[in-house]
């Protein structure tokens, strides 16, 4: 029935082939029409959800990877930033899609940034949402405490990396004197504490506590004098001299100082936090992989899921 009218026959001629009285033939195809027709819809829906949530997926593991790669150690000794601004550095950058210019005026680039805040969280508690069963999100705020542990330890590090160079350098008048001298421009001691600091945060970084401890060098600049050298961290603009006799003087007492900072016990405090947010980043990173994350996601359900 349905072929012939598709074909084009009057239902008279239907009523005639299939021996089916016209009007309920007619019925009968309409409501054939009517099922049809909510199939094709029901399809049509399917495959826009199917999308959708398609792009969902790559959202939450977008955003999974982004956190990962974000999750760190502080930069330096000099970090002064808590766990949270250091997420917020996080929330309020273009994760799922390409950063845009933000907008001439203050208050529209605080508003776009409110509104990629927003997104970036609403994202991630829907990332929450799919795997707690599965992921130890504990495993972020242990990272978080033991970041906000490392930075008040760092301050402490700071001042006792203060104390240690001043107490060294007032035995030595004569040398202090002429640091000054040939820095004078420039606060010399404190960047002689700062280069000591830059040159121990590595080696508590990396864990070379068996492997003795971070040196800082003296070393000829050909006929301008001599560099003081701090590991990887260099302060030649505002630690140079006229004799390298001297800048050894000078590199002696800041790895004096380098060796009784990593003997205490504040640089094993933060040893230990630090090894607690490699753990954690680790496990973390373990536990959000998209191999991993991918069936999760397809298991479960959130409130932002595609209906």
């Amino acid at each position: 029935m349905v072929e012939l009218r598709q074909l084009g026959a009057k239902w008279t001629e239907i009523e005639q082939e299939t021996k089916v009285e016209r009007r309920a033939a007619k019925r009968a195809y309409e409501e054939w029409e009517r099922d049809k027709k909510m199939k094709e819809q029901e399809a049509a829906r399917f495959r826009v959800a199917a999308e959708a949530f398609h792009e969902h997926l790559n959202d939450l593991i977008r955003l999974a990877q982004a956190l990962i790669n974000h999750l760190s150690l502080p930069s330096g000794p000099n970090d002064y930033r808590n766990a949270e601004q250091h997420l917020s550095d996080l929330w309020q950058r273009s994760i799922l899609e390409e950063p845009k210019p933000y907008a001439g005026y203050q208050a529209d680039r605080n508003r776009q940034i409110r509104s990629t805040e927003h997104l970036n969280l609403m994202i991630f508690k829907s990332l929450q949402d799919h795997t707690h069963e599965k992921v130890r999100w504990q495993a972020l705020g242990e990272w978080e405490k033991a970041w906000d542990t490392c930075k008040e330890e760092l301050a402490k590090f700071r001042e006792e990396a203060r104390e240690m160079m001043v107490n060294d350098l007032n035995q030595k008048p004569k040398l202090i004197d002429r640091i000054v001298k040939e820095n004078g421009k420039m606060n010399a001691v404190e960047r002689m504490m700062d280069g000591v600091l830059y040159t121990v945060w590595p080696w508590i970084l990396t864990g070379k506590s068996e492997k003795g401890f971070p040196s800082v060098q003296a070393m000829p600049r050909g006929d301008e004098g001599a560099e003081v050298t701090f590991g990887e961290w260099n302060l030649t603009e505002h630690l140079i001299f006229a004799e390298v006799d001297f800048a050894k003087e000078v590199a002696k007492v800041c790895e004096g100082v380098a060796e009784k900072l990593c003997k205490g016990n504040t640089a094993s405090a933060l040893a230990n936090e630090v090894n607690i947010m490699q753990e954690r980043i680790k496990e973390l990173e373990e536990m959000l992989h998209p191999l991993r994350l991918r069936p999760l996601i397809l298991r479960t359900r959130c409130d932002l899921c595609p209906a």
